[in-house]
């Protein structure tokens, strides 16, 4: 048969199939499975855009170039076409009134900020956006024009200028970056800096060169400027900046990617089940062809054609739908997420199509392989399937599906570790589903007609049973986690940078001073806050390697290795932290705990010894344990903890952190005003920052999360059809051999009730081990189990299963039994 002609023929068998309803479940399926994959992979390239700007929103650029002399002259024939300007901070004395004040000065050129907004308050008018002062004038935030009785319209003594007030800065969008912004700010024009005559020789100065423009500009900068960097010069990104944005980042972005893991996974699994129904149904249509003189290679073209068509459309149509979703569901929550997502870049419609043909060829294939070779007895007697066409369908499907996972994630070990997650959930689930069934058929035979034989269908059918049970255990699995169990990880992630965190860090507290720091803070009210010993050491060798910054090609490594640690020591860990390699110190013997993102960063395993200099005293100590630590808390931590052997006989200066509500902002003052020697850091602003983002990125994951929902209701449907045919036999020969409508309905309602409350049962115990594997693994939140899994999982799966499929077993129940048995032989 010529191509063309068998393209025809295919086209109008698919057409055909189409409107008999043949190919219905297979092109939900499929539909259902590119809509939920492309609508993930649309909201989560615009999520991750947006993550990104908002992100840069902190750094008021893409990246900076941060160093302390002026290198723009240096940069400027390297920048090709990206934006720039430069921003200069500073230190220095500000007069007014006859009063002096320390504060940081920040001069702005134009252009700033390249990302982000400046807030300035001017004649009781609050404007926001590209903004810098005029020359001539200044902005100061609201604490130095307070400290120096200062209004809108007065001058201050700048170093040899005199400059006008002309507004109130109300926010910068890198201020948050800078640790030291608990001194009152000031910003002024570029221009203005030279009269005034503070940068000299020897100034405490740093400049940022920053920079923005397409991401691949950008990141092709970035790596070529990494390699010419001078002495006193560092690149930074808002992840390597501050731990607790990077934190945030690397969770959201966790998150994201088990959400589109999750769906591609619920997509196979109902993608499976169709291709299954559709190979069984299609047997002896294939057997009369090859009577009438088809070959085996004829059919397997017809076939392909026909599944081709359908992914093309189904592709298509499906990532129509996707987009329209996410649009439809980006208009809901356009309000919290306080910005307009930029729009996707062509990746999700390649993706979505890729997805759906690849899914559906991955599982259908091998069965293809093995209905051409249907044998024409089939016409006469049905043919028993062939297990080996099977397993290697589920062979091959289940490296297609761990290859969609690995692209889908771009993370391979994610991708991998999910990938056998579901597969020993599956194992886990069936072995279960099995001594579940082995066990309930030993229940005494009372009751009820429909739960007796909808049990006893379960039972006899128990390969089919059990392939069903899994496949709705993992939908019901994904519908729990969905709806429940997300809440729950989103709320304990909030809960992790609570209202009432730490606001203000006390830094210098000396020895004697710490019970009067204790009773001056209880005095006003406040909780006796905890006390940790600091002391300052630079890292020698690890393991008798000296430490040298260009031993390292990464440059935060540099940093790290140039960089003085502070050190603590403690009996005991503090709560936030948890140990993830080796084990906890003995207090009387030497020991360091190192952070596990640092020790990563520089080499550091347990075991090593390392070799600290302390103001002229060498330490050295094998190290114990890495510790996760929650950054996010804004609690004390260090990156070294040493034994209390090591340390506790130093002199050491004291370091704590507290919460100070807004209306207590003079306990601040009290406490300068008493221990003079003391510094208060405010991170106000960055806390600020931190849970502003991870607002919205709570938000956004319940915006993901829901994509994924279609995914797994279309799992149950799925998976309740695909016993139809089954089922619907069942009823035949019931009703053939006397039973009533009614009888049969409450069989067939007993046999979705069953299913789905033990299919519901799995589900529960799945969703409540994945949820502990996500919080401790994923997300590095404490585990928190919910017992009421275990109440509503049974339930629910009894209710979505009885709701999925009555429909399909209402019309089973109608249909009259000889034209069920002459269909079905």
């Amino acid at each position: 048969m010529p191509g063309f002609e068998r393209m025809r023929l295919a086209l109008r068998m698919m057409r055909r199939e189409l409107r008999a309803g043949e190919l219905t479940v297979l092109l939900a399926a499929l539909l259902v499975a590119v809509a939920a994959m492309s609508s993930v992979g649309f909201f989560t390239n615009r999520v991750d855009r947006a993550l990104h700007l908002q992100a840069s929103q902190l750094l008021a650029a893409d990246v900076v170039i941060n160093s302390d002399q002026d290198n723009l002259a240096r940069w400027q024939g390297q920048l090709g076409g990206l934006r720039h300007t430069q921003t200069l901070t500073f230190p220095s004395m500000t007069l007014a009134n006859g009063q002096s004040q320390l504060a940081t000065f920040k001069a702005v050129s134009p252009g700033y900020p390249l990302r982000g907004e400046v807030t300035v308050s001017q004649h009781g008018q609050t404007r926001s956006g590209q903004l810098i002062p005029a020359p001539g004038t200044v902005w100061a935030d609201a604490r130095l024009l307070n400290k120096l009785k200062l209004r809108e319209g007065d001058w201050l003594e700048v170093g040899a200028s005199r400059l006008q007030v002309a507004g109130v800065l109300v926010r910068e969008p890198d201020a948050a970056m800078d640790i030291y912004n608990f001194i009152p700010r000031l910003m002024l024009h570029a221009n203005d800096v030279a009269a005034t005559g503070l940068i000299q020789t020897g100034s405490r100065a740093r400049w940022r060169l920053l920079l923005a423009g397409a991401p691949a500009e950008v990141e092709a900068f970035r790596q070529q400027a990494s390699a010419q960097l001078a002495r006193g010069e560092r690149i930074e990104n808002v992840e390597e900046a501050r731990p607790e944005i990077r934190t945030a980042l690397e969770r959201a972005k966790r998150v994201l990617g088990l959400t589109a893991l999750l769906a591609v996974a619920l997509s196979a699994v109902a993608v499976a089940l169709a291709c299954r129904r559709y190979v069984n149904r299609h047997r002896q249509a294939v057997a009369v062809m090859r009577c009438l003189g088809a070959s085996q290679g004829d059919m397997l073209w017809l076939h392909l054609s026909q599944f081709f068509a359908l992914a093309l459309l189904a592709g298509l149509a499906g990532c129509a739908l996707g987009w329209l979703t996410q649009e439809l569901v980006l208009a809901q929550l356009a309000s919290l997420l306080g910005q307009s997502l930029p729009p996707a870049g062509w990746q999700p419609w390649a993706q979505g199509l890729a997805v759906g043909a690849t899914l559906l060829f991955g599982f259908a294939v091998p069965p293809l392989l093995a209905l051409r070779r249907a044998p024409t007895l089939a016409v006469l007697r049905d043919a028993p399937p062939d297990d080996a066409a099977a397993r290697g369908s589920y062979l091959l499907g289940g490296a297609t599906l761990l290859a969609l996972m690995g692209w889908q994630a771009g993370e391979w070990p994610l991708a991998l570790a999910v990938a056998l997650g579901f597969a020993g959930f599956a194992a886990l689930a069936a072995l279960l589903a099995w001594l579940l069934l082995a066990l309930l058929r030993r229940l005494p035979g009372s009751g009820q007609v429909g739960w007796r034989y909808g049990l006893a269908n379960l039972a006899r059918r128990r390969a089919l049973s059990i392939t069903q049970m899994v496949a709705l255990a993992s939908g019901l699995m994904a519908l729990l986690i969905l709806t429940v169990v997300h809440g729950d990880l989103l709320a304990a992630w909030q809960r992790n940078v609570p209202a009432d965190a730490p606001n203000r860090f006390v830094i210098n507290i000396q020895p004697p001073q710490r019970e009067p720091v204790r009773e001056l803070l209880r005095s006003q009210g406040l909780p006796a806050p905890e006390l940790a010993p600091m002391v300052r050491a630079r890292l020698l060798s690890i393991n008798d390697r000296q430490v040298r910054p260009e031993q390292y090609p990464d440059e935060r490594a540099q940093r790290l290795a140039e960089r003085e640690f502070n050190l603590s020591w403690a009996e005991q860990l503090p709560a936030d932290n948890r140990i993830s390699a080796g084990a906890a110190w003995e207090p009387s013997k030497p020991g360091f705990s190192v952070e596990e993102g640092i020790a990563d960063t520089l080499g550091i395993r347990v075991g090593d010894v390392l070799r600290f200099d302390l103001a002229g005293n060498e330490l050295h100590a094998p190290v114990t344990s890495l510790r996760k630590v929650q950054w996010d808390t804004f609690k004390v931590n260090f990156f070294v903890y040493a034994s209390p052997a090591m340390l506790a006989n130093q002199p050491a200066s004291y370091i704590t952190s507290f919460h100070l509500p807004p209306t207590q902002a003079a306990v601040v003052d009290l406490l300068v005003a008493k221990f003079p020697n003391l510094t208060v850091l405010d991170v106000g602003l960055i806390l600020a920052e931190v849970r502003n983002m991870v607002g919205r990125l709570v938000e956004a994951m319940r915006g993901v999360f829901g994509f994924s929902l279609l995914a797994g209701l279309v799992v149950l449907w799925t998976a309740t059809v695909s016993t139809q045919d089954e089922r619907a036999r069942d009823v035949a020969l019931l009703r053939t051999l006397g039973a009533s409508r009614r009888q049969v309905v409450g069989v067939v309602l007993g046999e979705l009730l069953w299913l789905g409350g033990l299919a519901g049962l799995l589900a529960a115990l799945g969703a409540l081990a994945l949820s502990a594997i996500v919080s401790a693994r994923l997300l590095n939140l404490p585990v928190e189990a919910n017992p009421w899994l275990l109440l509503w999982g049974p339930l629910a799966g009894a209710v979505a299963v009885t709701l999925a499929g009555w429909p399909t077993g209402r019309q089973i129940v109608r249909t009259p039994p000889l034209d069920t048995l002459r269909r079905l032989g």
